[in-house]
């Protein structure tokens, strides 16, 4: 496949209202450790954990609501079609509300997988084909 655009991004698409209700929303439930791909809801022992997060070090919780998805899903349909994509796309994993705290990371990484999903489920023989990022703070609270 000949991809032309690797991206496609929106520059202050979301109001600072929605940013705020997103994030008092997600600050208001559980946040568990951040995983990747390899280790999903296995118990990990202490290796494993020290392993993982040589990639990614963070918490994050899970939303998975209507509202959140209303306000999200024109941009994904808009980017899509923007790029020139065209993907076939008809619905969407839980979204990660990731909280990096003081050294905390997410190093560079692949969203898809080589094949579909084999879990059952809803995703079960899906790919994911788009992956989409949204900074709800403004990048001056961010402290280095």
């Amino acid at each position: 496949m000949n991809i032309s655009n690797y991206y496609w991004h929106f520059p202050a698409a979301l109001t600072p209202k929605f940013c705020d209700d997103v994030i008092a929303y997600a600050n208001s439930q559980e946040e568990v450790m951040a995983r990747t791909g390899g280790y999903e809801d296995k118990k990990l022992d202490k290796d494993q954990v020290k392993d993982m997060q040589t990639k990614r070090k963070s918490d994050l919780v899970w939303l998975n609501d209507t509202w959140i998805y209303k306000e999200l899903h024109p941009y994904v349909h808009e980017a899509n079609k923007n790029a020139g994509w065209n993907f076939e796309w008809n619905r969407s994993e839980s979204c990660q509300f990731t909280k990096y705290k003081h050294n905390q990371y997410y190093d560079w990484h692949c969203d898809s997988w080589e094949k579909p999903y084999e879990k059952e489920g809803p995703n079960k023989g899906k790919i994911r084909k788009l992956s989409m990022t949204c900074q709800l703070t403004d990048g001056s609270e961010y402290r280095w």
